[in-house]
């Protein structure tokens, strides 16, 4: 989603630990994740192991190998060419595009419901509540408003891995006390195992996958450790298990609570915690706990909203687009990449009216992000092996482990994962419409690749008349 500043001192393994755990962790994607139920356990496994671990070495390798700023577009220019380059950072930017619209409704969602319950549901408040506070953090963005670093984090903590830490404890205390009101069981080995007969089994799948996502943002700090070779796989690997860990934990803990029937991709959070608070007589915390997980996702959503637009600068540098597209006024801020981004998410938005409800809006924007991005990640995997082909001899700060199987190893569980993810996609909730939202999905996914096609064509006439 952007390039992360290099800090001038060398950091220890706790704090890169710290960083990734910070960046990857996030509540918002674990009620479709919690649809598993028990069986969660067994999905989160093994997306750590064939996605979430490949991606992440291979991602430190790259980060370190190119350490300029461009990040994945870099990665791509360098090993592939500008346009391989492109191709790449666009997808990067269009899924953040996509991430948008069912982030907001999450937050909306999440501020309502103690108040105005009916509000959560209703897709026209939703449309244009995604619209007030996406054009308002725009105007923040425009305008230099930032929020200081240690008020993001602190929102940060209090919003986002607070509320991790508390639902897990809270699901913990509800399923020993409440064993028998308890929807999911963990007394049997069939219980943990993957369930491949339950529907919309893909769907789940990708909210599994989208909350290991973001990690290639991390990496970068991957050289700012003492001897990188072997203090970040250490830091890898306890991030790793504790990410797998809250994550999965968080799933169990809502999913016990919540019914399959009445779970929800915006409301399920809030239905967990409304469910813990009512059995311990404490239902006055529920707007409190609201509030906190709406401040520390504003923060969230304030960081990344001109995130993605700085690696399309660099892009149009390339001569990728008009650099008039990529002006910056005087407070750093691409002005009208912004307020393109701000017309296609006011787009975007318009699903909410066209679906039966915000779920469904929430379910299929998920989806087609998972898939923009698994493009991504397709890429940043084709880029890494052509970087060991083509830059044989250059150094590299750290490599991923095992030498040429390491690399083998890495790259094809990285690329079955991804493929495996866009396939399984497709197989949505039973509540949504297969032959439907097939249709969307695809119309989505090539809207979305056409710009992309049009910036290498508009760059090869501007070469070809240079």
């Amino acid at each position: 989603m952007g390039d992360i500043a290099k800090s001038a001192a060398k950091l220890s393994v706790f704090s890169i630990i710290m960083i990734t755990i910070t960046s990857v962790d996030s509540i918002r994607n674990l009620p479709g994740a919690a649809l598993f139920g028990s069986h969660a356990i067994s999905f989160f496994m093994l997306a750590g192991l064939c996605f979430f671990v490949p991606t992440a070495l291979v991602c430190a390798e790259m980060s370190t190998t190119y350490p300029k700023q461009g990040g994945v577009y870099l990665w791509g220019k360098e090993t592939l060419g500008h346009n391989f380059g492109f191709v790449t950072v666009w997808y990067q930017y269009a899924e953040n595009i996509v991430y948008y619209p069912p982030l907001i409704s999450f937050i909306v969602a999440t501020g309502t419901y103690p108040f105005f319950p009916h509000l959560a549901e209703n897709n026209i408040f939703m449309l244009v509540m995604i619209n007030v506070i996406f054009w308002a953090l725009t105007l923040v963005n425009i305008f230099g408003l930032r929020l200081s670093s240690l008020i993001t984090n602190v929102f940060g903590m209090i919003g986002l891995i607070f509320p991790i830490l508390l639902i897990i404890a809270l699901g913990g205390y509800w399923t020993y006390t409440n064993p028998e009101a308890s929807h999911i069981s963990l007394r049997h080995v069939s219980d943990w195992l993957p369930d491949f007969s339950q529907s919309g089994i893909g769907a789940s799948f990708t909210a599994v996958v989208l909350s290991l996502t973001g990690i290639e943002i991390t990496t970068a700090y991957a050289n700012e450790v003492k001897n990188p070779q072997k203090a970040y796989p250490k830091a890898l690997l306890v991030s790793t298990i504790m990410i797998l860990v809250s994550l999965t934990a968080c799933s169990l803990s809502i999913a016990a609570v919540v019914s399959h029937n009445n779970s929800s991709l915006s409301e399920g959070i809030i239905l967990a915690f409304k469910t813990f608070f009512e059995d311990m007589n404490l239902p006055f915390l529920l707007p409190v706990i609201a509030l906190a997980i709406v401040f520390g996702s504003l923060a969230s959503l304030n960081n990344w909203i001109i995130a993605p637009t700085k690696s399309l600068h660099v892009a149009a540098k390339d001569k990728f687009m008009p650099m008039r597209l990529s002006k910056e006024n005087h407070n750093k801020a691409p002005v009208p990449l912004l307020l393109l981004q701000g017309a296609i998410v006011s787009l975007l938005s318009l699903v909410f009216v066209l679906v039966p409800n915000v779920n469904q809006g929430m379910w299929l924007l998920n989806i087609l992000m998972t898939q923009l991005y698994m493009v991504m990640y397709i890429c940043i995997f084709i880029s890494f092996l052509a970087s060991r082909r083509t830059h044989k001899h250059i150094h590299r700060p750290f490599r991923v482990p095992g030498g040429k199987y390491g690399m083998i190893v890495a790259s094809t569980l990285g690329l079955i994962s991804c493929f495996v993810t866009i396939f399984v996609s497709f197989d949505v909730p039973s509540s949504i419409n297969k032959s439907t939202a097939a249709i969307a999905l695809i119309s989505g996914f090539i809207i979305f690749s056409l710009p992309a096609i049009a910036a290498i064509i508009y760059r090869n006439k501007q070469l070809k008349y240079a």
